[in-house]
């Protein structure tokens, strides 16, 4: 079997939730296996820029650990893609980004797209980056949120689905979306996408879903990210933080 190593990016192992496991494991293309690593430390979500640098370096750790253990490709799974081109830089294996696999997969499917995500500005912030960041504000008509936060979804699943069902609807009607991304992999065991698709008529993308179906391509494929655009890093002496000690020796550390 090839392994995919699933990086859980908080201080939360999101993988004892059976719901979660269950719809990973259903997702997961035949001849794989999804293996579950996550940040040691670090903030209980990921919802803005400082939550992605507090838990950075317990991230790049999981991100070595997977290279050491054999793993085949990695997912990182968060849709604001904490850390990804400092994860490409110290892997020699496939590591994916789900906001980036979304994005750019969504101008597959139409010409235009609205992302949806949960509470919050940063994270409204965060998506408007992100889009910009691949080069493509000139698809986006616009970045949409629930009034639900991110850690409430798991505790009121019917009350995210009816909200995700009226925001898609508002960015078809009024942005003029033809095609909506999820901003959040929160979202996705506890969404059924099948009646909002029904109902507002464009494809409405999953990005956790995509994540693991591109990792699994590269795979078949026998492609990785460029090491041209993603090279290596200079190995130097650290200063080491003692929770990390030794975590980066023979990777960063001279």
């Amino acid at each position: 079997m090839k392994r995919i190593a699933l990086i859980g990016v908080t201080g939360v192992d999101w993988w004892v939730d059976p719901k979660k496991k269950s719809f990973v494991r259903a997702v997961t293309p035949p001849g794989f296996v999804i293996e579950n690593l996550h940040a040691r430390y670090g903030t209980h979500s990921v919802e803005s820029h400082s939550d992605e640098a507090y838990n950075a370096p317990f991230i790049l750790e999981q991100i070595v650990k997977a290279n050491k253990e054999g793993m085949d490709a990695i997912v990182i799974d968060c849709a604001c893609d904490p850390i990804l081109e400092a994860a490409r830089e110290i892997s020699n294996i496939p590591v994916v980004g789900v906001r980036k696999a979304a994005l750019h997969l969504a101008l597959t499917l139409g010409t235009k797209f609205s992302v949806i995500t949960v509470q919050g500005q940063s994270l409204v912030k965060c998506m408007e980056w992100g889009v910009r960041k691949e080069g493509l504000d000139g698809f986006c008509v616009g970045v949409r949120c629930l009034k639900m936060p991110v850690l409430d979804i798991a505790k009121k699943p019917e009350e995210a689905q009816r909200e995700l069902m009226e925001e898609c609807r508002q960015a078809v009607k009024q942005d003029g979306a033809d095609v909506i991304v999820l901003g959040c992999t929160g979202l996705s065991h506890e969404i059924d996408l099948k009646p909002i698709i029904d109902e507002v008529g464009v494809p409405v993308i999953d990005p956790f879903v995509i994540a693991v179906k591109t990792a699994a391509l590269l795979v078949d494929a026998g492609l990785s990210h460029s090491k041209v655009a993603y090279p290596f890093p200079p190995k130097k002496p650290i200063v080491e933080d003692p929770s990390i000690k030794g975590s980066f020796d023979k990777v960063l550390k001279d």
